[in-house]
């Protein structure tokens, strides 16, 4: 898309916007007072291959569009529980959230009025059925108004989005994937790159009209490793940038893989662990993990407003939540970070709103929430937090979310603090993990309060200083426990660049954090059962009675030697892992 494509589909919104306040809420049904369309125009590449060999190669492109409709007032209106159940699959709007790609003609026009008018009855719906509800249950957010008026913001951020070369990562990925075949104990693998051109158009009744450009470039490598006593060993590592300089080259990308399969060589070969209790040292990711669940998404200021919710913090402002060498920020206005790039960046929030710094912790005291425009008091402030993915409510969200620790510590220092807590607390060894991969948390008033992180690569740490990898364990815990074990941190940062899920979507998210050091942390056994080795070798193993034709050899040869291309120059710096929903 171009700039004048996106001027024009954000001049036809605002056209067919003001036609429907128009009419919707004439004679008895309720005014449409607030209306707003946020258009997600996406090209989307996505290229796999498996043991050099293309499996997937697609090049699509969608147009999606989130129509907030509200009936009321600003006071109050038909949102709940803070929005965070607006996302059903089976309401009829659900069918219409995909527009076509002409941005003036009557199709879309269409598709617009079809979304739009769906949206206002439904809208309608839930209003009555609040009201309903209120005849026999408290509302406890009556007194707080329900949405936050803003002024408005006409902003044309456009920048032109990289091209894509597509035979390029088909020759990158078929020469990555084909690594694998020389380690008999990996059973599957698959090399995929993906790369999002994204345009988002906001235009609301209040008068903004906001454009804005984001890509978003990954490379996910997946291992599966079969050791001989049966143990399956996963593991899928990501590059996940903004900026595709920062991939790395077909050679760095081998040379990962090599490393990669001799770690879960190592995991496969380690004593399993069962369980345990005691001290441990996360390094950057793992923390930066940790934080993520414990603290962040109980910190997402709409969670307060929903009564299906433990409300961990709720009503903990000035609390001391984390030892006061902590501070937690989160600054979707920051695009780099020591020179590498995050996903987690945007100028302006899906409701339209400017995206700020949100200090949510200093000094280890709690003093603010991720906000949207609902509201939790009357004085209340969005601090430009609100996304979604699909169909579903924006609400408020982790973007770039960032752990400070004064007076950090080195590498060297941090274990050895480790070894000195080990000591103090007569424990016969400690846990440092080095490498995890996602995790999950439970924040619902109906279930229990905990978290899980799943754990790539962890070491036994004794206390004479010597580590031995161990395997078949995930950390757990309660976050409140959980975070008051904190006891050092290290001064190293680390950007882990990632998607996270919740009720709005998938979105990606940044956490750039340093290693932690906690008195006390809980692991508890992998789901794992042990498989039976497969009945004939794989086609390329010594014995498997295939000789592959010389002509075959050749084509390989000329296909994996073909030169790299040029439009993508090198920048320096590493990545870090992000798993990309498909």
């Amino acid at each position: 898309m171009r700039r004048s494509e996106a001027v024009l589909l954000a001049r036809t919104t605002a056209d067919e916007l003001k036609r429907a306040l128009r009419t919707l809420g004439r004679g008895k049904r309720p005014r449409a007072y607030y209306l707003s369309h946020l258009i997600r125009d996406d090209a989307v590449w996505r290229i796999r291959a498996k043991f050099g060999a293309l499996a997937i190669d697609t090049q699509d492109r969608r147009r999606e569009a989130f129509a907030d409709v509200r009936v009321g007032s600003y006071r109050y209106d038909q949102v709940q529980e803070g929005g965070l159940a607006d996302n059903s699959k089976e309401d009829e709007s659900y069918d219409y959230v995909s527009l076509p790609f002409d941005s003036a003609g009557d199709g879309f026009r269409h598709g617009l009025w079809r979304l739009t008018d769906a949206r206002y009855r439904e809208a309608i719906d839930a209003l009555l059925r609040r009201k309903s509800h209120e005849l026999t249950y408290l509302n406890d957010n009556a007194p707080v108004p329900a949405f936050e008026p803003r002024r408005p913001i006409v902003d044309v951020a456009w920048r032109r989005l990289p091209e894509v070369d597509a035979d390029y990562w088909r020759r990158y990925v078929a020469r990555a994937s084909d690594v694998p075949r020389r380690f008999p104990l990996i059973k599957d693998t698959h090399v995929e790159f993906q790369a999002h051109n994204c345009v988002r158009v906001f235009v609301s009744n209040e008068g903004s009209r906001i454009v804005q450009c984001f890509t978003y470039w990954s490379l996910e490598c997946y291992l599966w490793l079969l050791s001989k006593r049966g143990d399956g060993v996963p593991w899928t590592f990501t590059h996940f940038v903004t900026d595709p300089r920062e991939l790395p080259s077909p050679a760095e990308l081998a040379r990962e893989i090599r490393t990669t399969v001799a770690k879960m060589e190592m995991v496969a070969a380690a004593p399993p662990l069962n369980a345990f209790a005691g001290p441990v040292l996360l390094e950057p990711v793992p923390a930066g993990l940790l934080i993520h669940e414990a603290l962040g998404h109980r910190l997402e200021g709409c969670r307060l407003l929903s009564s299906g919710e433990g409300r961990t913090f709720g009503g903990a402002r000035g609390a001391q939540v984390l030892p006061p060498f902590l501070t937690l920020r989160d600054d979707p206005t920051i695009d780099r970070f020591e020179g590498r790039s995050l996903v987690g960046h945007y100028l302006y929030d899906d409701e339209g709103v400017p995206a700020e710094n949100a200090t949510l912790i200093e000094g280890g005291k709690l003093c603010d929430f991720l906000t949207s425009r609902a509201c939790l008091g009357a004085r209340h402030a969005s601090n430009g937090h609100a996304r979604a993915h699909y169909h579903q409510r924006p609400t408020s969200r982790m973007a770039v979310t960032i752990l400070d620790a004064k007076a950090g510590l080195g590498d060297r220092a941090m274990k050895r603090a480790l070894l000195e807590e080990m000591k103090r607390q007569n424990a016969p060894f400690g846990i440092r993990i080095i490498e995890a991969h996602g995790g999950e948390t439970t924040t619902e008033s109906y279930n229990f309060q905990a978290f899980l992180g799943e754990i790539n690569f962890a070491t036994r740490v004794h206390p004479d200083g010597r580590e031995e990898v161990i395997r078949g364990v995930d950390f757990v815990g309660t976050p409140l426990h959980a975070v008051r074990e904190i006891i050092a941190a290290g001064k190293r940062m680390v950007v882990d660049n990632s998607f996270c899920g919740a009720e709005s979507g998938f979105i990606p998210v940044t956490t750039i954090s340093p290693s932690l050091l906690l008195s006390h942390l809980e692991f508890q056994s992998k789901a794992e059962t042990p498989y039976t080795q497969y009945v004939y070798p794989l086609p390329w193993e010594r014995g498997a009675g295939r000789r592959p034709a010389r002509r075959e050899r050749r084509e390989n040869g000329a296909l994996f030697a073909s030169k790299p291309s040029r439009r993508y120059p090198r920048r320096r710096g590493g990545m870090t892992r992000a798993p990309a929903p498909e």
